[in-house]
């Protein structure tokens, strides 16, 4: 199930990461399922073309009793042929398991990423000295992408630094200090993504947004996307 050039070349708008299970025409969208909840869909009879399926932080047990039971179970669900990425996963210091058990999860959910050829999602929340740090000891040649950025310009400028991609949302483009350290670095536009998350917000407005604050002609702003879709999941053998 690839996705051929002339798909692509029909695709307006492409939503790098979203809970939002209704499906727009001309959207390319990877639809984030919960493991827990995969039992309860049939992702053929979904109009959406990928997926990503994830034990989310805020969902993780308060101990580490099945951890492997429950990354064996994830592992199955990744190889699903529309699931190209694995998330949403990741660290919260303010919500969620201790942090141990988090850090268990996600270093199990890295040696799946390798085994698989999986992109990660990542959700973090005041833990991104200890993303940052797992990434460079454990998983430097893993493609990333940090979703839903609102952060310090300083931490968004580490991520890059440190080969993530980040994908930003309604609020973030509200932002002017994120704004403007992106108009003024246009190198990282390889590495930024567009989003809807859980929001009301469509994407095309998303990208409306975008194009005014990064002051980039809309079209141009579509191409980059589709340029940094491919890039991001280049490993995947559905893309």
């Amino acid at each position: 199930m690839k996705l051929s050039t002339s798909e692509l070349s029909k695709i307006e708008f492409i939503d790098f990461h979203t809970h939002r299970k209704n499906f727009l025409p001309e959207t390319l969208s990877v639809l984030s399922i919960e493991l827990a909840d995969l039992q309860n869909l049939a992702l053929d009879n979904l109009d959406h073309k990928f997926f990503s399926v994830g034990l989310h932080p805020w969902r993780l047990p308060s101990t580490m009793d099945n951890i492997l039971q429950d990354c064996k179970t994830l592992g199955k669900a990744l190889q699903l042929p529309k699931v190209i990425a694995i998330g949403e996963i990741g660290l919260d210091a303010l919500r969620g398991p201790d942090m141990k058990i988090q850090k268990a999860y996600f270093a199990e959910n890295i040696k799946l990423a390798r085994k698989l050829n999986k992109t990660l999602i990542i959700h973090c929340v005041r833990s991104y000295p200890e993303l940052i740090s797992i990434r460079k000891q454990f998983a430097p040649d893993l493609n990333m992408l940090v979703h839903g950025f609102n952060s310090k310009v300083k931490i968004l400028e580490q991520l890059l630094e440190h080969d993530f991609y980040v994908s930003f949302g309604s609020i973030s483009l509200k932002r002017d200090d994120i704004c403007e350290y992106i108009r003024q670095n246009p190198e990282c536009f390889n590495r930024i993504c567009l989003e809807t998350d859980d929001s009301g917000i469509n994407i095309e407005d998303i990208y409306k947004r975008a194009a005014k604050v990064f002051e980039f002609d809309i079209q141009e702003l579509k191409q980059i996307m589709k340029t940094n879709f491919i890039s991001l999941f280049r490993d995947s053998d559905s893309v």
